[in-house]
């Protein structure tokens, strides 16, 4: 017997030891919601405007402008934005105002609208406003708080009448994010706060601090909901990885990376770091969105915005993402 003979029946023995775990391989690049793609190759929304960081996206389709769009900016100011049809570009986009008031924040981290409601969440405060969001400037109030130290840079779900809040839980040694995402539900969205588990999205199910995690972002997508959020290690920047559960109220199952910066495009601002994603489906696209940030390692192509609040001549934009699957159109 030649030595191929070998080889062949060693294959046809090892193989049944093998294929559990190749179908597990197999099954978890399979998942389409963890492929996306940069619809062009610099897909930066603006670079303009200054330093833009944690953007929140509403659409509503039954308003004369669909889109908004609120970037954080500075502690002072965000910018409000508007389109009747998305892009992932500034240019298609109408500036309402670079002078947006909402608190005394660098950032927000999430919002939702509930029956005629925004809801706008950072540093334990809940802000809300009915009524256009281009006549909110400086009138957001501050209905509600969440408890921050155990759950923060959060992300908010909305869903039969329940809040759900993931944040970061637990102190990651490495960086800023937490150890874990912990879970809490509202009914009001404003405070009553109950801890579901603390390690809804656990990326260290060994123990240990090798992953930290935070800034999640969810949407259930044919029946799955999947929560998409960023991860790091130690001496490793930012990704966004993605997560999936058939319920909310169970532990999430790690899918993959989803979005990852391309280090060898150094002229680009997807070369170091990316993050903060914000998810929301666009119908007219029939296909998910995600809106991160995208930050270059040392300034350039960027430069160094005044008031940026980043060391060393960093800066930050924001960029535009979109999933590799599309939804077939709904048929009336």
């Amino acid at each position: 017997m030649n030595s191929r003979s070998l080889f062949a029946q060693s294959l046809v023995v090892l193989l049944p030891f093998f294929s559990p775990c190749l179908g597990k391989e197999a099954k978890k690049k399979q998942d389409p919601w963890v492929g996306w793609h940069r619809p062009v190759d610099a897909n930066a929304f603006v670079t303009t405007k200054g330093n833009n960081h944690d953007s929140v996206l509403f659409v509503e389709p039954e308003l004369e402008y669909p889109y908004h769009l609120i970037i954080s900016h500075t502690s002072q100011y965000a910018h409000l934005w508007r389109t009747k049809k998305f892009s992932w570009s500034s240019s298609d986009w109408e500036l309402v105002s670079d002078k947006y008031k909402i608190g005394k924040h660098y950032e927000y981290d999430d919002g939702v609208k509930v029956d005629g409601t925004y809801y706008v969440y950072e540093a334990g405060k809940v802000y809300t406003f009915s009524g256009p969001l281009e006549k909110a400037s400086g009138k957001w109030k501050i209905a509600g708080t969440f408890p921050h130290k155990q759950c923060d840079d959060i992300g908010v779900y909305y869903e039969d009448g329940l809040f759900h809040m993931f944040g970061e839980h637990g102190n990651f040694p490495h960086g800023p994010d937490g150890t874990s995402l912990a879970h809490f539900t509202s009914e009001t969205g404003l405070g009553d706060w109950k801890l579901v588990n603390p390690k809804a999205v656990d990326p260290n199910p060994d123990g240990g601090n090798t992953y930290g995690v935070g800034d999640a972002t969810i949407a259930k997508i044919e029946g799955t909901y999947y929560l998409f959020c960023d991860r790091e290690s130690e001496g490793n920047p930012y990704k966004v990885t993605a997560w999936r559960s058939k319920d909310l109220n169970k532990p999430f199952k790690y899918l993959g990376k989803a979005i990852t910066p391309r280090s060898d495009e150094v002229d680009d601002w997807d070369n170091y770091r990316i993050q903060d994603a914000d998810i929301a489906f666009i119908p007219e696209l029939n296909r998910y969105v995600m809106i991160c940030n995208m930050m270059d390692k040392d300034g350039n192509p960027g430069g160094n915005f005044s008031g940026s609040g980043l060391k060393d001549g960093a800066t930050r934009v924001i960029g535009v993402f979109y999933s590799d699957k599309m939804l077939k159109p709904k048929t009336k």
